[in-house]
This record gives structure tokens, sequence and C-alpha cells, in this order.
């Protein structure tokens, strides 16, 4: 077990250098002995989605959400995967899915809303960053992205308001001396979860005992993961 979860990590520590192939092979030689952990088929996903080998990205999310239905988070990246290989259909009943299962989850909506801009869908995009605005009242991207859909509608001075109120909650990313330029919509962030409380040091009999597929798992909420998605998104292909 403990070499198991020596190749997880291992694979996961190449991907994050850049070695995408390389990652996929040691996550394809943990698959082989464990198929049952959602979270190597998440990222391996992940890996190939990063080499645009979308088929086999969309292969292992699916594999993913077999093992854990309940995640909102792998219908949304399973859709991401889908609208890179153009399947605009499975694309959007995974954002709708995924909004769905978090109907209270403003990260849900901005999400949706971002693909459906890209698509074209300015109405629907706006409909979308307006529910994630009544849930967050105080997320600047969801401001800043809403006013960029409401200029593309022609009504500008709605959007600036909403671009006031970006600068006033981030004025670091969104001041007014900026260039239009910078205006330009950024991929949408979940807010930064609360820090756990500092725990006992375990002895080294509740290490071994650990259950390390549920540490695994707990990955699949983790906002770096989201925001590290998300943000590959933005610079590496909408901008390509």
């Amino acid at each position: 077990m403990q070499e198991l979860n020596i190749l997880l990590e291992t694979a996961s520590s190449y991907c994050q250098k850049g070695d995408f192939k390389q990652g996929i092979h040691l996550y394809s030689q943990y698959i082989t002995q464990n198929n049952q952990n959602p979270v190597a088929y998440y990222q391996r996903g992940k890996a190939y989605f990063k080499i645009k080998d979308y088929q086999a990205a969309q292969s292992d999310l699916s594999k993913a959400i077999k093992l854990k239905p309940e995640s909102a988070e792998l219908f949304a990246e399973r859709g991401l995967i889908y609208y890179m290989a153009k399947q605009q259909e499975k694309a959007m009943a995974d954002f709708d899915k995924a909004v769905e299962m978090e109907p209270e989850n403003p990260f849900r909506y901005a999400s949706r809303a971002f693909i459906k801009d890209h698509l074209n869908d300015l109405e629907g995009a706006k409909q979308d960053y307006q529910k994630a605005l009544v849930l967050d009242p105080e997320d600047a991207i969801s401001h800043n992205n809403l006013g960029l859909v409401l200029g593309k509608m022609g009504n500008h001075k709605k959007a600036e308001q909403h671009y006031k109120d970006a600068e006033k909650i981030d004025p670091k990313n969104f001041g007014m001396k900026k260039s239009d330029e910078t205006k330009s919509d950024m991929a949408p962030q979940p807010k930064p979860e609360p820090a756990p409380l500092p725990k006992i040091k375990p002895t080294q009999e509740k290490i071994n005992n650990v259950n390390f597929g549920n540490t695994l798992i707990s990955l699949l909420t983790s906002s770096e993961e989201r925001k590290e998605f998300w943000q590959f998104v933005k610079t590496k292909i909408f901008k390509a």
C-alpha cells in the first residue's frame, strides 16, 4: 500500500513540474493496481487535458464520476473538457448538472457563465453571473466579467458600474487606472477555504493506519486544485 501511495505522489510531482507524459505513465501504473480511486482518474485526466488529449481526458473524468457520482466538481471539469473538444451540448449538460447539484454555490454559476460567454450566449452568461453575485456579492471577478458581458450587449452604463464594484472590492487587479485591455475576463475562482484547526501530531501507528484514499478524495474539493485548473484554462487555452 505504501508503494502505491508513493507512486501516486510521484506521478503528481512530475505533473507539477510539467512532465505530463511521465505523470500519465505513473498514474497508469497506479491505476493498473488500484482502479477504484477516483482521484487517480481525475489527476490523470487533468494531465491528458493539459496535453490536449481530450478523448482520454473525457474517459478518465467519466470513470472518476462513476466512482464518485456525488462530486459536482468532476461534472464541471468534464464539462470543460467537452467544451474544449467542441462538444458543446455535452459540455453544457455537465455544467447544468454541477449547478443542479450545488445550487447555492456561486462558483458553479460563475463557471457556467464563463463558458456561456465564450459560446456567445450573452443572455445566459448575464443571468448566471447575476445569480453568482446574489450568492456572493463580494466576488470581484464576477462583477468584472458581468461588466464585460453587459458591454457586449450594449449596456455600457451598467457595465461601468460593475467595473467600479470590481475595483472597490479588488483595487489591485481591477483598478480603473489600468487600461481596458486588463479588463479581459478572468477565470472564476472559488473562495478560499478557512484554515483548518491545528491538529495534534499523530503517532506513527496512526500514520500507518490512516485512510490514504479519503485524504486523496479531499483533493477534489480543494480550492487550490480548482484555482490551478481554471487558471490553466484561462492562460493556456482560451488565449491560445
